[in-house]
């Protein structure tokens, strides 16, 4: 009794605290947010009871379940995951539902802050606001999992780097290389590459590539990190970037024996096929679950794309964030959609791009418009 009453508690301070957070900060209509807030809960809720086992029963199970020793290894990948569980159920006694509903509100806020930065760049507050309801994201990113974190560092990143606080930016991307180190490396090449296009100087680009190298030597070479990005068991070269693109494969050959896998394809239709649906999925029979995500695929990029076309309000173009979400995106696509191939995965792991992809697409409109009218 005293346990249910400590979690509900908790519960109730957290919800109080996040509608506080949208009077003080976020300043969202409280009609949009409190239903946006309940759409988000009810997604985890039904996602919960849909999918009963899956990798966020897993990290539960194994956090109450596996003996835990604090080391540098605790806080790489799904390590890391499990020990933010291991704090809340052992450090702080909340049960299995306060951990989903902590889980699903990270989820939540990094919607928020998705939504905010939009606001940042100058899309209007009253079209913006329906970019809450945006099923998939909610669906997808609101259990315990590495999405959620990912989802709230990835916006708090580019909450932080619209307005050049560089320090704050990177420390958020860290924390994504930890969880996920193929999506964090991405984005650190891509804040690397920005900066060496866009430095003056030819002593200070010789730096920052210095830099860069000495930092990309270090991750590869760091034995804790090493494994993550080089594989040379497939590979009989001392290539770099061939162990690189073997450990991929390595990775995505772990998805490739479900239902929701998909043949590849060209450059261009492996991006499709990631972003949207796998076209192969139209013609064949699956599942009526799969049919019915698809359906929901393409109504959501309906939707999105007629909001960015609504927009009409003009605003000036930071050129350091055009070049950012151009490399940012052009490297993410280039690179995942082209190794995995499971619709299941993507589904879940294209959240992480998609916010940069509608933040990209909204500042090319209206650089476009801008263009037109001179």
């Amino acid at each position: 009794m005293l346990n249910f009453t400590y979690n509900y508690l908790i519960i109730y301070f957290l919800l109080y605290l996040t509608i506080q957070t949208n009077k003080k900060f976020f300043k969202f209509n409280n009609y949009f947010f409190l239903f946006s807030l309940f759409f988000h809960l009810s997604l985890t809720l039904i996602y919960t009871n849909l999918f009963e086992v899956g990798d966020w029963d897993t990290y539960l199970w194994d956090a109450q379940s596996k003996e835990f020793k604090l080391t540098v290894g605790s806080f790489l990948s799904s390590h890391f995951v499990i020990t933010v569980i291991i704090f809340l159920s052992r450090i702080m006694f909340l049960s299995d539902i306060s951990v989903i509903f902590i889980f699903s509100l990270i989820s939540y806020f990094g919607i928020l802050i998705f939504v905010k930065n939009l606001v940042k760049l100058g899309f209007e507050k009253k079209i913006v606001c329906y970019l809450l309801f945006i099923p998939g994201i909610h669906f997808w990113t609101g259990v315990p999992g590495k999405d959620s974190l990912l989802l709230f560092c990835l916006s708090l990143f580019f909450y932080f780097y619209i307005d050049r606080k560089i320090i704050f930016s990177l420390f958020f991307i860290l924390i994504v290389c930890m969880i996920r180190p193929h999506i964090g490396l991405i984005f650190l090449v891509s804040i690397a590459l920005t900066e060496f296009f866009l430095i003056q100087k030819y002593k200070n680009k010789f730096l920052m590539l210095l830099t860069t190298i000495i930092c990309f030597y270090g991750i590869m070479n760091f034995p804790k990190t090493q494994g993550f990005f080089l594989n040379n068991s497939l590979v009989l070269s001392d290539n770099i970037f061939l162990q690189i693109l073997n450990q991929l494969n390595a990775i995505s050959q772990k998805y490739n024996s479900s239902n929701s896998f998909y043949g590849g394809g060209n450059i261009l239709s492996n991006i499709f096929n990631y972003i949207l649906f796998p076209t192969d999925f139209i013609f064949k029979k699956t599942s009526i679950f799969i049919d019915f995500s698809i359906y929901l695929e393409i109504c959501t990029f309906i939707f999105i794309s007629t909001l960015i076309l609504k927009h009409k309000k003009e605003l000036m173009i930071d050129k350091k964030i055009i070049y950012f979400l151009s490399i940012c995106v052009l490297l993410y696509l280039f690179v995942m959609p082209q190794v995995f191939f499971n619709y299941g995965l993507n589904i879940r792991q294209k959240w992480m791009i998609l916010p940069f992809v509608i933040y990209l697409f909204f500042l090319l409109k209206n650089l476009f418009v801008k263009m037109n009218k001179i």
